[in-house]
């Protein structure tokens, strides 16, 4: 597979971008697009052809449709597809290669001096399957629901968004995982298998035999959450895809959640989302 490339700064620009649903039986348009039109699919499978090649983008993996090259659904979605896209613009021009082998001799172009910034060689695949899901998945969220506020700093946050998760594509092409992103990644794990129960700080560090000092350390420099954090992000996404897809109960959703008071879980779905878990569900129904 191809990758993009291209020198960084200046920052790739972003434009726009959303969640969009096909149902069953639906195809993507056809158009030639003069931005590149990234797009990543969190359910189903959407099937695209750009100049002669197929794709088919499943759930967990991204494409990035290059600006003058023409691209339409070649075959139906078999189910509904959802998908986040994100449309940006590359001001200082870019390269597409073959595939290659690439460490960080490939990314750093120029070190830094007292008159010149750092230069760097960003590398992107054109088309791959995410290994930070949740991370990833966790930035298109918060770009997203920027698109709802209408405060005047909104496209700046969103642009920061962006290029967070530009950085979080490239890692992943060279990455090798530092000990703190690997006991990151186990305290995560062992997060999303046990969020249904009322675990504590305490009981993962017994399983992971770290202390909870440093645990946290290695969530906080590589996600940016605590425990907590991530356990109240995780169960609330949980949640919210539970309001919008049943008709249970806030209550009932709760505990599955991992959440035995209900009223707790209620202020703490206003305290993150901004709205309570019924307003939540009546937005969602209305769209």
């Amino acid at each position: 597979m191809e990758y993009i490339t291209f020198s960084f700064p200046p920052f790739p620009i972003f434009i726009k971008g959303a969640e969009s649903v096909f149902p069953k039986g639906q195809k993507h348009f056809r158009r030639t697009f003069s931005v590149f039109d990234l797009l990543y699919v969190k359910k189903g499978c959407l099937y695209m052809t750009e100049e002669n090649k197929e794709f088919a983008v499943k759930e967990g993996e991204y494409l990035i449709l290059i600006p003058g090259r023409e691209h339409y659904g070649h075959y139906p979605c078999t189910e509904e597809t959802q998908l986040v896209w994100l449309h940006f613009t590359i001001e200082g021009g870019y390269d597409i290669v073959p595939k290659q082998s690439l460490s960080w001799q490939n990314v750093i172009e120029r070190e830094a001096t007292y008159v010149e910034s750092v230069q760097y060689r960003f590398w992107i695949r054109q088309y791959a399957k995410v290994k930070q899901r949740e991370r990833i998945e966790q930035l298109l969220q918060q770009l997203v629901e920027l698109n709802e506020e209408r405060d005047p700093d909104r496209s700046l946050k969103q642009l920061l968004y962006f290029v967070e998760f530009i950085w979080q594509l490239q890692k992943q092409e060279l990455h090798i995982p530092s000990a703190s992103e690997k006991v990151c990644a186990e305290a995560v794990a062992y997060i999303e298998r046990h969020y249904a129960e009322p675990i504590t700080i305490q009981q993962l560090a017994q399983s992971l035999r770290f202390h909870p000092d440093y645990i946290t350390r290695c969530m906080q420099k590589t996600i940016g959450m605590s425990f907590v954090q991530y356990l109240n992000y995780y169960r609330l996404s949980k949640a919210k895809k539970w309001l919008a897809e049943t008709n249970e109960t806030i209550e009932a959703i709760a505990k599955r959640a991992g959440i035995e008071d209900g009223a707790y879980f209620s202020r703490l779905f206003k305290k993150i989302e901004g709205v309570t878990p019924t307003e939540y569900r009546r937005t969602v129904h209305r769209t």
